[in-house]
């Protein structure tokens, strides 16, 4: 994923904690074993989220019942 700028944006899983960087901001969540994913970034918390590994273990999506996914790609 890239934010407005075509930076990319960077995820760190660690547990059942989870932060997405960008521009110098950081958003931080969770996600369960479930793979149930919420976070707050910039003052709004995004919650229902689900997290789905790509087969080949490269690649998260986050699909978010209030919009668009987000997809993370291993460098």
């Amino acid at each position: 994923m890239r934010d407005a700028n075509g930076k990319p944006l960077v995820m760190t899983v660690a547990g059942g904690s989870l932060t997405v960087g960008y521009q110098g901001k950081s958003c931080p969540g969770t996600i369960s074993a479930s793979m149930a994913v919420s976070m707050t970034c910039q003052g709004e918390t995004i919650s229902g989220g689900t997290a789905v590994v790509s087969g080949d273990g490269r690649s998260l999506t986050i699909n978010w019942p209030q919009g668009n996914p987000d997809r993370y790609v291993r460098p």
